[in-house]
């Protein structure tokens, strides 16, 4: 089987190393890929942006499967111009990931399918949204429709008003204007994601998620910053509940709406003292979920993912998982994410003890990324690619490959390292003494990762 897994980040890494152990031993292209993935996976230089393109160049080159790592190629239409093909592909429509797109078509969703959520609403028309903001209590999160826009939290009601209509302003990548306004949520934030076929959807795990770059959730916000999951009756409950009160409607409000889906769902919660709200709809792992999550995953995911694509979850048993938590450190470069250095050299990971992972967000290898032979080239002679292949595959059953001299820093978060063990202070022992033996200029982790389950 070949497979085109498009990403260059943590996602990318944890699901290419998933694939890549498949007891089938699929061919798996990275699009672009990072320096994690260059020893085992070879490398293609693709324009994620051009949906059409995309397919059409899977469709030369006999690719089997197309994973997005990220949602970004879902917003493009990639889903839409590869099924026209009849080339399988995991993943949601144009649509369908307009709900992760855009806030104020997520919140009217939630409502709509009785999704919990905070108190509020989305808002496209200013006057209505300036009437709203007047009865809510303060403090009040004001959010813009499109993700990148960002959110603010307001104490004092002027300037609230004057923080509206600036967010308001700010045009998402759509070219709508809107706003989200909703009372503000206190709690930590828990993730859990889903596969679906449209209609069946099947839990991975609770996962809580750390998005603030200092000690004791302080600090800029940022993703990937840490995440652990725990095998704690609690963290089964929560996992089993959020599976019925989010995923179970999120599924069904897809199916009623037409919009659809074959791949990856997820919920992002914020556990108040309510109980849990929903904060965001996504198609894709949040960044340092997918690290924590697939080494637990004892399946082989192919199967999983095939499923979902001929709508055949309810057919298979439940995923088999280890009985050992998971605890994930974000290595960042100070400053991030605003500021930081990059280009500096990475050391260190020959010393990782066995059974800790690696999976890399920002690097690159240059040494050891090995370029995807278009099949053009390839018939004229393969056997130095298929030598490539080999190569590759038996580095990518090791988490920690030599041969790391080249590798080098691309961004604010570098790596993610993740532990497993007995409990879950045992897993975050063991990550806070791995992430400590991995150098690179101006690195910082949080060390308070995984301190408590779910509190």
């Amino acid at each position: 089987m070949k497979i085109l897994l498009i990403g260059n980040d943590g996602r990318a890494h944890a699901l290419a190393w998933k694939l890549i152990n498949s007891p089938r031993v699929p061919e798996v292209i990275c699009a672009p890929g990072n320096g994690g993935t260059a020893p085992f996976a070879p490398s293609v230089d693709l324009d994620v942006a051009d949906a059409a393109g995309l397919s059409r160049w899977t469709f030369e080159e006999q690719i089997d499967l197309v994973i997005p790592a990220s949602s970004a190629p879902l917003h493009t239409g990639l889903v839409d111009e590869v099924l026209m093909l009849n080339i399988g592909v995991w993943g949601a429509s144009r649509r369908a990931a307009s709900l992760e797109r855009s806030r104020c078509l997520a919140k009217e969703f939630m409502l709509r399918h009785g999704v919990p959520t905070a108190t509020g609403r989305a808002f496209t028309d200013l006057a209505t949204a300036e009437r709203y903001l007047a009865t809510l209590p303060l403090p009040v999160m004001i959010k813009t429709d499109h993700p990148s826009g960002g959110e603010e939290i307001f104490d004092d009601r002027y300037a609230a008003l004057e923080g509206l209509r600036r967010l308001f302003a700010a045009r998402s990548l759509d070219g709508g204007e809107g706003v989200v306004i909703e009372a503000v949520l206190q709690g930590p934030r828990v993730a859990l994601s889903a596969l679906t076929d449209g209609r069946t959807a099947i839990p991975l795990l609770a996962t809580r998620l750390y998005d603030r770059v200092e000690e004791g959730d302080r600090g800029a916000q940022a993703c990937g910053v840490g995440a652990h999951t725990s095998n704690s009756i609690f963290a089964q409950r929560l996992t089993r509940y959020l599976h019925e009160k989010f995923i179970l409607p999120f599924v069904a409000g897809l199916e009623k709406e037409g919009l659809p889906c074959w791949g990856l769902i997820g919920v992002d919660c914020v556990i108040t003292a309510e109980g849990p709200r929903a904060t965001a709809l996504r198609f894709s792992f949040r960044e340092g979920e997918a690290q924590v999550v697939l080494p637990r995953l004892e399946d082989d995911l192919l199967p999983w993912i095939e499923a979902s694509i001929t709508r055949r979850l309810h057919e298979l048993p439940p995923p088999a998982w280890t009985t050992t938590p998971s605890v994930g450190l974000g290595l960042m470069a100070r400053g991030y994410p605003n500021f930081f250095p990059t280009g500096g050299q990475i050391r260190g990971l020959e010393d990782i003890e066995p059974g800790v992972m690696i999976f890399h967000s920002a690097t690159t290898n240059p040494a050891a990324t090995a370029p995807y032979m278009p099949r053009a080239l390839r018939s004229r002679g393969g056997s130095a690619d298929a030598l490539s292949s080999m190569i590759g595959g038996l580095l990518g059953m090791s988490s920690t490959p030599q041969g790391w001299s080249g590798l080098r820093t691309t961004g604010g978060l570098v790596a993610t390292v993740v532990a497993q063990g007995i409990s879950l202070p045992g897993a975050r022992g063991r990550a806070l003494i791995n992430a400590d033996r991995v150098q690179f200029e101006g690195r910082i982790y949080r060390s308070d990762i995984g301190e408590r389950d779910f509190g």
